[in-house]
């Protein structure tokens, strides 16, 4: 028994329990504390809002790692492996979505310029991007931190248009 629970947890725990690993513990305790200040604060986001957004984020995070990040296209690994590892999960299922509805909250409660502010949040996103490069989070192999600005800009367009979507929706609901 316990050489089968080595062989299924082996390859998903860290190699070493190390910098990244305390960042993304770090780093999802962050982003997780400051999502529920915000939105115990002042709600701004209903909950089937804050659920739908993050969900969308959750299934493009998860969607668009596994094709960018492993094999045929394997553009760079994240963690300790070049495959998924259990701190991937973590990334994947707590930060990565909740800092877009951090994004998507301020979007909604100030109203900005739609492309300034996707503007602004690739470059916040790629400068935290950066910055995990400093706990090596991420080893490029052919990515850059210009292909992470695009891609940014790219899931803050789906972002805001989806939200927008999912609000219209919902209010139209309401009103019938």
């Amino acid at each position: 028994m316990k050489e089968m629970f080595a062989n299924v947890m082996d390859p998903i725990l860290p190699k070493k329990f190390d910098e990244n690993e305390v960042y993304t513990i770090i780093i999802t305790i962050l982003v997780l504390t400051v999502l529920v200040y915000f939105q115990k604060r002042q709600p701004e986001l209903s909950k089937l809002e804050l659920g739908s957004i993050y969900l969308f984020n959750l299934l493009l995070s998860t969607t668009l790692e596994s094709l960018l990040a492993d094999h045929p296209i394997d553009l760079y690994d994240t963690v300790d492996h070049a495959h998924a590892e259990i701190f991937d999960v973590i990334l994947q299922t707590f930060a990565y979505p909740a800092t877009i509805v951090i994004a998507l909250y301020f979007y909604s409660r100030f109203k900005p310029n739609n492309s300034l502010y996707i503007l602004l949040w690739g470059i916040i996103l790629t400068i935290l991007e950066r910055f995990s490069l400093l706990f090596n989070l991420f080893q490029y192999k052919e990515w850059t931190l210009f292909y992470s600005f695009i891609f940014y800009i790219l899931i803050m367009v789906c972002n805001i248009i989806f939200f927008n979507k999912v609000r219209n929706y919902i209010r139209r609901r309401r009103k019938s």
